[in-house]
């Protein structure tokens, strides 16, 4: 207690690019497991996950600002000296998130009263403290849901879009801990359940046939699970069965999946640019997928204008997929045209893509290391919402791990 009061005239700005992104103190293996295993996908070091608990990471302050996200253990120590503690870290601009072994409410709400975002009661595990870890990488209070939306495009057919989606949303709900949701538009032709051997449900379809049954319920029932954490929405209608879709059913759709998942993609085809407008102001991202051709780059330009004006609250990432060696615009010239930087640019690897299509797998499954994943994994930390602050220090790491 004593050492926290002593530490209380300490101030360091908030925006202080030496604060890292986290940190953890703990004083068992289990919970320093947990937090291993929660670290590593998102690239930070293994250095920062420490033993010592709550005295730890008050004695650092000494010499450095606390990290941005912490995870701290409080077990063992008087609640009047955790509070004040946590109190201080708070603070001092971190978010912080106890561990104890109290199961009391009273406890419970001490601990929160100190500025603390969470109070989770041991033994904890990954999930748990992964769970908790995405509220606080969320905008808002942590406890609203704030789920992000995003719309997979692609400036031409046959650039590889769906491979993209599946593979994105794999990787937000396999390696970042999100709850998400991979939705295909595309109810005729569309290919995620296909890709993935799942059978297609006629979820979609009757969620536009009768949009006042779309709810938590209804998701639940219609949804194909994947995984851990993904959920899958798609179906394979009729060519001649028509089915009518509106702004509003489409809307309702996008919106209650908002409410009741942390992320959502939905791989969408190019008539939705036409047909079904409304749904582009939904989205908190727009990926547009492109190849190396000058017919390419001009749809490009097409598209990133005409998304620009429809839904200005939205940031637009432009990926260069199945890029032969010998394309026909180089990244350079292709740039040069849309007059920005390409986010990502894919190399064409049919045998991968064949081989994970033929288990009936993401790639990000079948291949965990392939390169595409690897620099898929980095925008896709960004499409999740986590804070720019948080990922300032974490993109050497996967640099350095695409080099092995």
């Amino acid at each position: 207690m004593a050492q926290a009061a002593a530490l209380s005239g300490m101030i360091f700005d908030a925006a202080d690019d030496e604060r890292e992104p986290f940190a953890a103190y703990l004083g068992d293996d289990t919970s320093h497991a947990a937090a291993q295993a929660v670290a590593t996908p998102r690239g930070w070091s293994a250095t920062s996950v420490r033993k010592g608990g709550l005295p730890a990471a008050l004695r650092l302050l000494g010499v450095a600002p606390p990290a941005r996200f912490m995870v701290v253990d409080v077990e063992g120590l008087p609640v009047e000296e955790a509070e004040s503690g946590l109190t201080e870290l708070a603070r001092l601009g971190a978010s912080v998130i106890a561990l104890g072994s109290v199961n009391d409410v009273n406890h419970f709400r001490r601990i929160m009263r100190t500025g603390a975002r969470d109070y989770l009661l041991k033994p904890v595990d990954a999930d748990a403290l992964a769970e908790a870890l995405v509220r606080l990488e969320q905008p808002g209070d942590g406890l609203s849901p704030q789920g992000r939306v995003v719309g997979m495009i692609g400036a031409r057919g046959g650039v590889g879009v769906t491979t993209i989606a599946i593979n994105a949303a794999f990787i937000m709900a396999e390696k970042l801990s999100r709850r998400t949701a991979l939705v295909d538009m595309d109810i005729y032709a569309g290919n995620i359940a296909l890709a993935l051997d799942l059978d297609p449900t006629r979820g979609l379809r009757e969620a536009f046939d009768d949009p006042e049954r779309v709810d938590q319920v209804f998701l639940q029932n219609a949804m194909a699970k994947f995984g851990k954490s993904l959920h899958v929405l798609a179906t394979e209608e009729a060519f001649d069965d028509t089915v009518r879709m509106t702004d509003d059913k489409v809307l309702i759709l996008a919106d209650t999946i908002r409410a009741n998942f942390d992320m959502a993609v939905l791989d969408v085809p190019r008539h939705f640019v036409m047909r079904e407008p409304a749904l582009f102001t939904r989205f908190d991202d727009i990926v547009i997928v492109a190849e190396l051709t000058l017919q390419s780059l001009r749809d490009t330009n097409r598209l990133a204008k005409l998304m620009a004006v429809r839904t200005r609250q939205a940031k637009i990432h432009v990926i260069a997929n199945q890029v032969p060696a010998r394309p026909d615009v180089t990244v350079k010239e292709f740039e040069a045209g849309m007059e920005g930087k390409l986010r990502c640019v894919f190399s064409d690897d049919a045998r991968a893509m064949a081989k994970s299509a033929l288990q009936g797998k993401a790639l990000a499954l079948a291949d965990p290391r392939h390169r595409m994943i690897t620099d898929l994994h980095r925008l896709c930390i960004e499409l999740a919402g986590v804070p720019e602050e948080t990922r300032v220090k974490s993109a050497g790491l996967f640099r350095r791990k695409a080099r092995k």
